[in-house]
């Protein structure tokens, strides 16, 4: 049976459907319509829609993060890692199931081990931005290249969406640095950098790409089919 790295196949999920839109989009409204707000949103709804994906796996198997999370932490020393599983071999079947993403948040456990509590605030935003975002992400994607809704309807479409992405990052920022989160696994020193650093830059992604989306869904808002130059170009 022939396998290919985790991490391949995150590539593979992003990198082919950012660029299948980036084609349709060049042939409907040419290299000018690859306008930086589009080509930065769309790659932001794939993987969000990726993550959501992911996200669906933190809530339906939470109970196997946890229990292998309580394990894998008893046997390891402060500060220490399970094998990265994004760098570990895995067959095509397996990468196809919702089941083997659970490995995202088993690891994550380790920089916030809220994850692995199904009371928490960080289990309960991303289980539930896992199922409220994932089809608003694919139609707001989609419907920058193809006219699938209304312009003014896409607009109100992608400002709940990313002010909600918005909102809740800002929300588990506040509980991540309150609670100290980086303090349950014995992160010190250079150790903690890391972990802050993993933590801040992962996940300031949804302030960057709400950040824009909120602007541009403004836009279609208030000017309808003329807002759509910001992210199709001149016509």
């Amino acid at each position: 049976v022939r396998t290919m790295l985790a991490c391949i196949y995150t590539a593979l999920f992003v990198v082919v459907p950012t660029l299948s839109l980036w084609y349709a989009h060049h042939n409907l409204y040419g290299l000018s319509g690859l306008t930086w707000p589009y080509v930065f949103l769309s790659l932001f709804c794939v993987v969000n829609t990726m993550i959501a994906v992911w996200e669906m796996a933190l809530y339906l198997y939470q109970p196997w993060i946890s229990s292998n999370f309580r394990a894998l932490k008893a046997k390891l020393e402060p500060q220490k890692l399970p094998p990265i599983f994004m760098f570990q071999h895995v067959t095509l079947t397996e990468a196809l199931t919702v089941k083997y993403w659970a490995n995202v948040w088993l690891l994550y456990s380790f920089f916030d081990a809220s994850y692995s509590e199904e009371k928490s605030y960080g289990f309960w935003i991303d289980s539930g931005n896992a199922f409220s975002t994932v089809l608003p992400s694919i139609a707001f994607a989609v419907g920058l290249t193809f006219d699938v809704m209304d312009p003014k309807h896409l607009g109100l479409l992608g400002l709940i969406q990313f002010y909600q992405e918005f909102y809740g990052t800002i929300l588990y920022f506040s509980s991540f640095f309150h609670n100290r989160r980086w303090t349950e696994h014995g992160w010190t020193g250079a150790g903690k950098a890391r972990t802050l650093a993993l933590v801040v830059v992962s996940n300031g992604v949804w302030f960057a790409g709400p950040g824009l989306g909120m602007w541009v869904s403004y836009h279609l808002m208030m000017s309808g089919a003329a807002g759509m130059h910001t992210v199709r170009g001149p016509q």
